[in-house]
């Protein structure tokens, strides 16, 4: 029923409740007359001059009174005879005696309907205006989310408002899936990120507990991919991903592995760990045979060409598996582990895959020994730099000294370089470790430097991770103004594939290194997949041949001509050729006789500490230094 109805049937009774008061009232009135109160408002008219009214509508109203009616009045007849009426006026009958038998009857009608009427109507204009205080918000929210509402016809602002707030509900609906979207889904590729991964774990384990079920997951780590992202951009790289992440999801769904989130309606057993990282996780395994088939699968589509634009690229991935409860019983756990199985995959050849042992687990052990280790080696300073001379193949002069950084670790003694520098390397303390071994080899260099040594350089061997976090000229010149040693007297050492696919920025660094006068050396030359065309291109002063060439070309005629092309090509360019790993005589001959300027090796010395240098390089040669900027170091019979 509409308010308008209610309303006219309310006045509709309310006229009812006073039509039968008012006909009571005019009976009692009636019955009363003859009071003496009441007499003088008694007249006395003619028949002839008045008419009947009892046939017309005031019957209705006055029912069974005998009422007549004159030009101006009507009458309530009280006696009749043929010619003459006793009558009172019908005005008086409502003026004088309802006011005294009624009136307050009537009063509390009035008021029984008034009252109520006035507190609806009120309480009406209120929620009048708070529906229209409502709906003109809902606008507002409407407006300020860009939604249209559909085009319909409401009767009232009600439904309006019913209408608004479930379109703002859908919305928010939505607006909360996109943002359950954003925390939980990788950016680039589309799959769950590391965190959402993990919170899946964390509730697929409890499961596989209660229920006594083995799992398995997967981490996948790609090969070759940094090499594609130096070499043609972050871009190329970025595509990569995202098919690398659409053949995964391939992989999922043909083995039957899906489970998809009932919230955002997202992949939970595959995700991107971060940068070139994945990981699928396995539910309810019965052996290992199901996880090392879901592998073998996930290798050969990784190993499918990948086009892209007219370029055909071709990389591999290493796979890393490890069991619930067998390897791990939280997820941190068992993504480690599997991480730990993965390193080993690409430890034994990469495009693998390997199974986590608990071997496996004491080498993860190991490094994370080492890596606190070495935090407090290098907040106590107990790392100490050694020496190598690099001498001339004619007269033995030093060329330079490369410094080697040594740990002579307080319980364990010497720990060699080839274990710990890694770990630095993949914890990022090589940036504090090498911010240390620059400044005290330049510091040293500038010692020897004033001593009389004006001809001789110190080499510093630079990391890939120093080249891509440090903004290398600034550090080698602010490091070279701190030590007060020329530019001249420093060679940075760069390993082969760090320098072929170093970035603009840092090729222009180094160049403009090259122009104040500091050298640059492409360090374990031959080693990596060197492009000669673009060797011409870099700023490049030194090659120094990798140790493997010296060993093999004294019993290899193969790596003897190779030794020789090398040579060949540094005359080519104008660059200077070291000969790294030169241990017996026949080595230096060999090296000599095929044109190559400088040998480096323990027939020559091994690397020494600066008291050592200076008492046996610095003041056996004081005269020959003054004369010439330079010592000699002869080899060792």
């Amino acid at each position: 029923m509409t308010r308008i109805s209610k309303l006219l049937l309310t006045i509709l009774s309310f006229l009812m409740m006073l039509y039968v008061l008012l006909v009571i009232s005019f009976s009692q009135g009636l019955e009363t007359i003859h009071s003496d109160n009441f007499h003088h408002k008694i007249t006395s008219i003619d028949v002839s001059d008045v008419v009947n009214a009892n046939a017309g509508w005031e019957a209705l109203l006055f029912l069974e009174g005998d009422i007549v009616k004159s030009e101006l009045h009507y009458f309530a007849v009280l006696e009749r005879t043929d010619l003459h009426l006793n009558v009172v006026r019908v005005k008086d009958v409502f003026s004088e005696m309802m006011m005294f038998s009624n009136m307050p009857l009537l009063l509390m009608v009035l008021l029984a309907y008034a009252i109520p009427f006035y507190i609806k109507s009120r309480i009406a204009r209120k929620n009048n205006a708070s529906l229209d205080f409502i709906n003109n918000e809902t606008d507002k929210l409407l407006a300020s989310f860009n939604i249209q509402l559909p085009p319909s016809k409401q009767p009232n602002t009600l439904s309006q408002i019913s209408i608004a707030l479930n379109e703002l509900n859908k919305h928010v609906k939505a607006q909360n899936i996109q943002t359950q979207l954003s925390i939980y889904q990788d950016k680039l590729t589309g799959l769950i990120d590391r965190h959402a991964y993990l919170e899946h774990l964390e509730k697929q384990l409890q499961r596989a507990e209660e229920a006594g079920t083995r799992q398995a997951l997967l981490f996948i780590d790609l090969d070759g991919f940094k090499q594609v992202n130096d070499s043609f951009g972050h871009s190329f790289g970025d595509e990569i991903l995202i098919q690398v992440a659409h053949r995964l999801q391939t992989v999922v769904r043909n083995n039957q592995l899906s489970r998809v989130s009932e919230s955002f309606e997202l992949e939970l057993n595959l995700s991107r760990l971060g940068g070139d990282e994945f990981s699928i996780f396995i539910e309810n395994i019965p052996d290992n045979l199901r996880a090392v088939e879901v592998s073998k699968n996930v290798l050969q589509e990784i190993e499918r060409d990948f086009v892209l634009g007219n370029k055909v690229i071709k990389i591999g991935a290493s796979i890393g598996i490890a069991t619930f409860p067998d390897s791990a019983s939280n997820p941190n756990t068992l993504l480690q582990m599997a991480d730990v199985a993965m390193y080993r995959a690409k430890t034994d050849g990469r495009g693998i895959f390997r199974v986590y042992s608990p071997e496996m687990g004491s080498k993860i052990r190991r490094f994370h020994y080492l890596l606190e280790e070495m935090r407090l080696a290098i907040a106590s300073q107990s790392f100490t730099l050694s020496f190598q001379p690099i001498v001339n193949v004619d007269d033995c002069s030093i060329d330079y000294f490369e410094s080697l950084v040594r740990w002579n670790h307080p319980i364990e003694g010497p720990i060699s370089p080839v274990e710990f520098i890694p770990i630095a390397e993949d914890s990022n303390l090589i940036l504090e470790l090498g911010n240390w071994i620059l400044f005290e080899a330049c510091r040293q260099m500038s010692a020897w430097y004033n001593a009389g040594m004006n001809k001789v350089r110190m080499s510093v061997n630079i990391s890939g991770v120093q080249l891509k976090h440090v903004p290398i000229y600034d550090w080698v010149m602010d490091t070279l103004t701190k030590t007060g040693l020329p530019p001249n007297a420093l060679l940075l050492e760069i390993t082969e594939s760090c320098l072929f696919h170093a970035s603009n920025k840092i090729i222009e660094d180094l160049e403009n290194l090259r122009k104040q006068g500091v050298l640059i050396a492409i360090d374990d030359f031959g080693t990596g997949f060197s492009s000669l065309s673009t060797l011409a291109n870099l700023p490049v002063d030194i090659i120094k041949i990798d140790k493997l060439f010296i060993d093999q070309a004294t019993i290899n005629p193969k790596y003897e001509k190779i030794l020789n092309s090398i040579s060949d090509l540094g005359k080519t360019l104008n660059l200077k050729v070291v000969a790294e790993g030169v241990e017996v005589a026949s080595q230096f001959e060999l090296v000599k006789n095929l044109g190559i300027h400088c040998v480096q090796g323990y027939l020559i010395s091994r690397p020494e500490s600066s008291y050592d240098v200076g008492s046996n390089v610095i003041k056996k040669n004081l005269n020959h230094i003054a004369l010439t900027g330079t010592g000699v170091c002869t080899p060792s019979k």
